[in-house]
């Protein structure tokens, strides 16, 4: 069809563009003729007046004033001008010296001019060696003639303007030729449009692309052909519609799995993968849509599982572990899907993270043996020390005295570490209601160092106070100071005697308040600094039983500062010392619960 429209659209064109040639070329020679007459009667105007210059000024006898006269006339008409007596002698020239000249008396445009009025003439220049066009006028005074006024120009700029005409004409032509192009394609796509339309939206069908239809005004065969192939596509549209929709939801109950989900066809190959199993396995499916299963389970050992349950069809769990990008453990659920003949066509893998459950199975497991092992201490310390008692020991009254010393002491501790547990609990669940007021924060800070200040002293170790007087922040008072007291009693504790403990307080430009506790004690060794703020890790545990601790200060601390939605990180040097910095927010959230 479309070659049918470029044949009628190239007979129209080879019309049109002859009959504008003809048209174009009788129209250029007449403008070219029409052109060069005007020149004429231009040069022999401009003549004329040149000659009545001459005459008024009197410039006949006086050739030096003639000669200077003449040239600034050729300079504003762009034209050469000679004057000649009534013999045909050079008077003055503008582009020789007149006394070098020969007499023009027998030039056919002097002798025209001498006989009409106005001479005319192209001919070769034997002065000045090329083409020129001569127009020559009588100088007259009265009725009698003086001389001969003659204007000249350059045959060659008549060419160049010619030229300029035929280009310019030219141009014309081509843009009538283009426009009367445009008139003929909209005229044979008038013819060819409806057969063209029919012949797209049937192309488009067979490329599923259902939303075109034929839009055309044609009636009879080709109008019914039209709206049978318009009604076809939209059944066609409504049908792919429905599937794209039931297809749209799968994805997107899919997509939106927290398990990982993956199907591979009976050779093997990948023909699905959901985003959690992309996250899951660290893989772009539409990277990997297509090639074999073995590219993205061969390391994790998910390859041999498939191909087990493609060669023998049985239901299949493992647990596997994944390294990358992060280290996973997976329960990994295989089952073969079957055709009506009950050929296996493939594998359907269904993968769920369980890392967070071992994670917290081990934590649970690692809290309970670490919450027997600490309440086993002072509870075997006070049931030895209590049996011994009975046994006899109650006589002596300096060991009863020690003895009960040191059950006291042993279940202070062991309250301690309860209330820890307990406050830990409650922080963790969320059913700690914090009661916000606006503080001071370097007047807490003193008010909560003198608790611990005679600690500081036994052991010789200064503490340096914040020098900031009035900055305050919205947050629990006791909690506050819960946290303050904890680190500067782990920085006493963990500071040699003659050491420091530094307390410095700064508001941020983040509207926030930056409190800094930096001890010189022993420090922590940098492979234990990831683990500091875990339930009863201790860094030396010898030393931290000694001191009374419970192991589970610091893991409060961390939380009490995030659920004032702050932060807290720590820096430290074996040896020279210990920094902990926290940041909290100068303003609590509105109906803040911690």
């Amino acid at each position: 069809m479309q070659k049918f429209r470029i044949r009628l659209n190239f007979v129209f064109l080879i019309i049109i563009g002859a009959l504008l040639l003809i048209l174009g070329i009788y129209f250029a020679k007449m403008l070219q003729s029409l052109y060069i007459d005007v020149l004429e009667e231009r040069l022999a105007t401009e003549a004329r007046i040149i000659a009545d210059d001459v005459q008024y000024a009197g410039l006949m006898t006086r050739t030096d004033l003639l000669q200077q006269r003449m040239k600034r006339f050729a300079d504003d008409i762009g034209a050469r001008i000679t004057v000649l007596d009534r013999q045909g002698d050079v008077l003055a020239d503008t582009e020789h010296d007149p006394a070098t000249l020969p007499n023009h008396a027998n030039r056919p445009e002097v002798r025209k001019a001498l006989e009409t009025g106005v001479g005319q003439a192209v001919r070769y220049s034997a002065t000045l060696h090329y083409d020129m066009m001569y127009v020559a006028v009588p100088l007259k005074q009265g009725q009698d003639i003086k001389g001969i006024v003659r204007a000249s120009i350059k045959v060659t700029r008549v060419q160049e303007t010619v030229k300029k005409l035929w280009m310019s004409l030219g141009g014309v032509l081509v843009f009538t030729l283009l426009l009367f192009g445009f008139i003929s394609t909209r005229i044979t796509k008038s013819i060819t449009q409806p057969i063209e339309e029919i012949t797209r939206v049937a192309r488009c069908i067979t490329r599923k692309e259902f939303k075109n239809r034929i839009r055309t005004n044609a009636k009879g065969e080709i109008g019914q052909l039209a709206q049978a192939i318009n009604f076809m596509a939209v059944s066609l549209e409504q049908q792919m519609s429905a599937i794209r929709e039931n297809e749209k939801r799968l994805e997107s109950i899919l997509n939106n799995m927290f398990s990982g989900m993956m199907l591979i066809s009976d050779t093997r190959r990948i023909a699905m993968m959901n985003t959690a199993a992309e996250q899951l396995l660290g893989y772009n499916a539409k990277d990997f849509l297509g090639h074999i299963h073995t590219e993205v389970g061969k390391n994790s050992g998910l390859s041999q599982l498939i191909d087990r349950c493609l060669e023998t069809g049985e239901k299949i769990r493992e647990e596997i572990h994944v390294y990358y990008p992060e280290e996973h453990i997976i329960d990994v659920n295989l089952g073969a899907y079957t055709n009506e003949e009950g050929e296996i066509k493939g594998v359907i893998v269904l993968l769920h993270d369980i890392t967070a459950i071992r994670r917290l199975e081990k934590m649970r497991s690692e809290f309970v043996a670490n919450v027997s092992h600490e309440l086993k201490t002072p509870i075997t310390s006070i049931k030895g020390f209590t049996e011994t008692l009975l046994d006899g020991a109650l006589e002596d009254l300096d060991i009863s005295r020690s003895f009960l010393t040191i059950i006291n002491e042993e279940s202070d501790r062991l309250n301690r570490l309860i209330t820890d547990i307990l406050d830990l609990s409650k922080i963790e669940q969320k059913k700690m209601l914090l009661k916000i007021e606006e503080l001071n924060f370097s007047k807490l800070i003193k008010e909560t160092v003198r608790i611990v200040r005679e600690e500081a002293r036994a052991k010789n170790i200064a503490i340096y106070l914040p020098t900031e007087e009035n900055i305050t922040l919205e947050a629990d008072r006791d909690r506050l100071q819960q946290i303050v007291l904890n680190l500067v009693s782990n920085a006493i504790t963990y500071t040699p005697e003659n050491g420091e403990v530094t307390i410095t307080l700064c508001e941020r430009e983040d509207k926030s308040v930056e409190m800094i506790v930096a001890d010189t004690g022993i420090g922590i060794p940098p492979e234990h600094l990831p683990r500091i703020f875990e339930r009863f890790y201790r860094v030396d545990k010898a030393r931290s039983r000694e001191s009374g601790g419970t192991g589970l200060g610091l893991a409060i601390v961390k939380h009490l500062v995030e659920s004032h939605h702050g932060t807290i990180h720590v820096e430290s040097q074996e040896g020279k010392g210990t920094t902990f910095t926290v940041i909290l927010p100068k303003y609590q959230p509105p109906k803040f619960l911690g």
